[in-house]
């Protein structure tokens, strides 16, 4: 499970000690006449959609690597422990150059990622988080956890905002801030 999925109840059990008092179901309980607990499964087969900012933010480097290499370096990472737990993934870079890899599973799945950027580079010019959120809500119609990997400055972290508010409608969004 990728870190922040959601959770579905969809099992109860008998009451053990150390439940805590938000795991009890009422109803159940009431009705069988002894506490009963509510068991939580993750979310399996679920969307993930990587976003990485290809903007001039990514070209600055620390210990000789520029941090889009970290950040790529970060997301396939992700992207291999989803895929191995069953989930879909896809790629969306902005700031940059234009590819879409729209969520998918498999084994060769990295090996995917690895083709579509390798030879991604940051651009002179800054991303735009607001045109970024907006190819995304027109490519994605399914709900999708969305990772926005990027390295902001103060003066554009209101665009961050109103481009993560404008996906949050939809999708469940976390944004992965190096800000070097």
């Amino acid at each position: 499970m990728v870190p922040g999925k959601f959770r579905t109840e969809n099992l109860v059990r008998e009451y053990r000690a150390g439940d805590s008092l938000r795991q009890i179901d009422w109803k159940a309980t009431s009705r069988y006449r002894k506490l009963i607990s509510k068991e939580y499964q993750d979310e399996r087969d679920q969307q993930v959609v990587f976003m990485l900012d290809c903007g001039r933010r990514m070209r600055h480097a620390e210990t000789g690597r520029m941090h889009l290499d970290e950040a790529l370096n970060a997301m396939l990472l992700l992207a291999h422990a989803a895929a191995e737990r069953g989930d879909a993934v896809g790629f969306l870079p902005f700031g940059g150059s234009r590819r879409w890899l729209p969520p998918r599973k498999g084994g060769n799945l990295v090996r995917q990622l690895l083709y579509r950027t390798y030879d991604l580079e940051s651009t002179l010019s800054a991303a735009d988080y607001l045109v970024a959120a907006g190819e995304l809500m027109s490519l994605r119609q399914r709900r999708a956890l969305v990772i926005i990997i990027t390295n902001t400055r103060d003066e554009e972290s209101a665009d961050l905002i109103t481009g993560v508010q404008m996906l949050k409608r939809k999708h469940l969004v976390v944004v992965a801030n190096l800000r070097g």
